[in-house]
């Protein structure tokens, strides 16, 4: 007789008590055998998961880590909401992804929406939502996002991990789209303003969701300035979200939304990209003038006058050495009168 190990012991006191359970009594039996039967089915699932070579790995988690209970309390879930086909969805996930798939979907508060959503994602993607979705608290918020909103909430997840989703819960299916088209960076800007964007009335929260998807890039880089020129300040109340709303152009070409004394928000021109480029060109320039063409210049006019003064004053020596030299030629040439040659004298 061969005695059987104890992980082999185990698994089959485990078998045994799975069946006991489904035969209690004929009323226990009629109400929770298409449960236990399906917790079973999940059960087999995962141990397909981990193969033959996995036995003892997967007996010791459905023994040791509540994975029985989990697998009846995920296949009693489905039979309940989905019935046969909910629960077969359940067991081909459990035995492709394993454990992991049963914690994820443990954490929905209603399994029907999420196997759907999870059946609409490419293969693909599915284990990065199972993991986004087992994990602990952030995956049961995600769970009863993907419930509301439905798959859009998890590929925003997808996208951006721990912000997406977040957009897609405060925002709903605009959050949600809106992330499918913004940079990780832009979403975490979106984001810092998520809960105020929400407080919004409707027509207004629309208004500022319209720009962020109709100019993007503009839209957040004017979200950004105003974060770091205004800490502390709310950007999206009532009166500011009516100023963005009515002088977008103004605001999305470079101006600024600033506090008077009083702190209502009032709109103040600054100049733009091109201009503080300009500023900051008219600047240098003004530097290297300042700095290296003024005594540049200023050196070639003193040598320009310094030039033209000595040229001057060579000019006028050479003219007064020919008149010099005309002067003494005049007194030495003989002058003749009535035939005589007469000498000129100096008188």
């Amino acid at each position: 007789m061969i005695v059987p190990t104890n992980r082999r012991l185990t698994f089959l006191l485990l078998a045994m008590s799975v069946v006991i359970g489904a035969i209690e009594s004929p009323v226990a039996q009629a109400a929770s055998l298409p449960g236990v039967m399906s917790g079973t089915a999940v059960a087999r699932a995962i141990m397909k998961y981990f193969g033959k070579e996995g036995t003892e790995e997967a007996t010791e988690y459905l023994a040791r880590q509540g994975g029985r209970e989990l697998a009846e309390r995920v296949g009693a879930a489905a039979v309940r909401e989905g019935g046969q086909e909910a629960a077969e969805q359940v067991s081909r996930l459990a035995s492709k992804y394993g454990p992991e798939a049963l914690s994820a979907l443990d954490n929905a508060p209603e399994l029907a929406p999420l196997l759907a959503a999870l059946d609409e994602l490419p293969e693909s993607q599915v284990r990065g939502a199972l993991a986004r979705l087992s994990a602990g608290s952030a995956g049961r918020e995600l769970a009863q996002t993907v419930g509301r909103v439905g798959v859009s909430a998890l590929k925003s997840e997808l996208k951006h991990p721990g912000v997406g989703g977040m957009l897609a819960r405060t925002l709903g299916d605009d959050g949600a789209e809106l992330a499918t088209k913004l940079t990780s960076d832009q979403a975490i800007a979106v984001g810092r303003h998520a809960d105020d964007l929400a407080a919004l009335p409707s027509a207004p929260r629309q208004g500022v969701l319209a720009l962020l998807r109709n100019d993007t890039e503009r839209m957040v880089a004017f979200m950004g300035r105003f974060a770091a020129d205004n800490p502390g300040k709310t950007l999206f109340t009532a009166a500011t979200t009516t100023i963005v709303l009515a002088e977008s152009e103004r605001i999305l070409g470079g101006d600024e939304i600033v506090f008077d004394a009083e702190g209502n928000p009032i709109v103040v021109s600054k100049a733009g990209i091109a201009g503080r480029t300009m500023k900051a060109g008219g600047e240098a320039i003004a530097h290297v003038s300042v700095n290296y063409l003024q005594p540049l210049l200023l050196t070639v006019i003193a040598f320009v006058v310094t030039f033209a003064t000595l040229f001057l004053l060579l000019k006028l020596w050479h003219a007064h050495q020919r008149e010099k030299l005309v002067t003494e030629g005049m007194l030495r040439e003989p002058e003749t009168i009535e035939g005589s040659v007469v000498e000129k004298k100096a008188e």
